[in-house]
């Protein structure tokens, strides 16, 4: 009998075979990290920020009500390269890593004969798992971050398309995440006439003060913290264009399934606290774009539908026509833009020991809340009191997700301790992700 890695070789090499450009899309899948989908003109909002983005989604699919399965970096993202929910996959915090016995998106596409790279502005190991290319993205600024430019991104596309080999990329940007420090000419777009006494950068410190009530606010004040989070967000757009453009170029973007998505979103006085996240399960937090574009996507797409984040690797793996990874929990999407589905999927997001389940337009909190989305989207009225038979019903939703993740939490041992260096600690704290 074959030795097991003879075995392995030869699955991989067929894998592989007929992975050539003609026949495999390549893949672009991009984080905005800290976007809030409400922010972005395809999905509704008033303000042109995302011009690019949203000529994009009217050549895609639209996914209006798209949720992240966390409200912080690490475990949302670990959730979209591993279909997996946080309580499965363990990583929970930065350093962390997924145990290697789970296969991840981008090994799927390695294993199929694709070339993976990543680039990222996250420090650590905690996303490296299936790439070849890992790059860590210096900021343009010294405390600060954003993408700055393409030029190492399309660089590494260049000599893919030059060898006519498929990718997977995955890009990470903090262009929208805190600090808030736009160039001027992006700031003046929205903000020329604020004279007010918050600064042209707004750092953490500043808004801890906010939130803390160390700071008297008017209603400028406010919306200043809005225009500049615009204005990132629209250099950012700008940015992206770039890219895009270079696909173009390059022949390749029509055979590029390119994926826009964010990790979480952010607070804007919704429930209180200001530009902030990481420590609760409302919608400002959870409610993220997701565009698609590229073959076998359907053009001009709008999908009502509620689905999550964890449906993103299913997707990719079925319209790349490689084999699915055994552990996926998320869905093709595929379905509702094809018009074989058009139910909303249960949604469940979770934060350190709470978890919320959103199902038939009513959103529940395992703390015993319950809000009715269709009447109160923004969460301001618990109906609980008034509404016992659907809090025991979708309690008892929850409880079975619950037994879910438990039964496939035993597939995978994270365990690890997260493993940061002095330098790294130091990035992430400036960007508020440590004390």
């Amino acid at each position: 009998m074959p030795a097991l890695g003879s075995l392995v070789a030869a699955a991989l090499a067929v894998a592989a075979m007929g992975c050539g450009s003609e026949s495999q899309p390549n893949v672009l899948l991009i984080s905005m990290d800290t976007l809030r989908g409400d922010h972005v003109g395809a999905i509704g909002y008033e303000r042109d920020t995302t011009p690019n983005i949203d000529a994009l989604a009217d050549e895609g699919a639209t996914f209006l009500r798209a949720y992240s399965q966390a409200p912080n970096t690490a475990p949302s993202h670990t959730s979209v390269l591993s279909s997996l929910y946080p309580s499965v996959h363990g990583v929970h915090n930065h350093g962390q890593v997924l145990d290697e016995s789970v296969v991840t998106l981008p090994e799927a596409f390695r294993a199929a004969g694709y070339a993976t790279g990543a680039f990222t502005q996250l420090v650590g190991e905690t996303y490296r798992q299936g790439f070849e290319t890992y790059v860590f993205l210096e900021s343009p600024y010294d405390k600060g971050k954003g993408l700055g430019d393409t030029s190492m991104i399309e660089e590494w596309i260049g000599e893919k398309a030059a060898a006519d080999a498929p990718f997977f990329m995955f890009l990470h940007s903090y262009d929208v995440h805190l600090p808030y420090g736009p160039p001027d000419e992006y700031r003046d777009k929205w903000a020329s006439d604020y004279d007010g006494q918050l600064p042209a950068r707004i750092f953490r410190t500043q808004i801890d003060r906010i939130n803390a009530g160390e700071m008297e606010m008017s209603p400028r004040d406010y919306q200043y913290l809005l225009d500049l989070y615009d204005a990132e967000l629209f250099r950012a757009d700008e940015i992206l264009g770039t890219l895009f453009d270079h696909l173009r170029e390059l022949g390749i973007l029509d055979n590029t399934i390119v994926v826009i998505f964010a990790d979480h979103g952010e607070e804007f006085g919704e429930h209180q606290q200001w530009g902030r996240h990481n420590h609760s399960l409302y919608n400002e937090l959870l409610h993220v774009p997701l565009i698609m574009r590229g073959p076998g996507v359907a053009s001009g797409a709008r999908i009502d539908a509620t689905v999550s984040a964890v449906d993103i690797a299913p997707t990719l793996v079925a319209l790349a026509g490689i084999e699915t990874p055994d552990l996926f929990m998320g869905g093709n999407l595929e379905p509702l833009w094809s018009g074989q589905e058009n139910e909303s999927r249960p949604i469940v997001s979770e934060h350190k020991t709470e978890r919320i389940l959103i199902s038939g337009g009513y959103k529940f909190f395992s703390d015993g809340r319950l809000f009715d989305l269709r009447v109160d989207p923004t969460e301001q009225v618990d109906i609980a009191a008034d509404n016992p038979g659907v809090v025991e019903r979708l309690q008892r939703e929850l409880d079975d997700w619950v037994g879910r993740f438990l039964a496939m939490a035993g597939e995978v041992d994270t365990s690890g301790p997260v493993s940061l260096t002095r330098e790294q600690k130091r990035r992430l704290r400036a960007l508020g992700y440590l004390e």
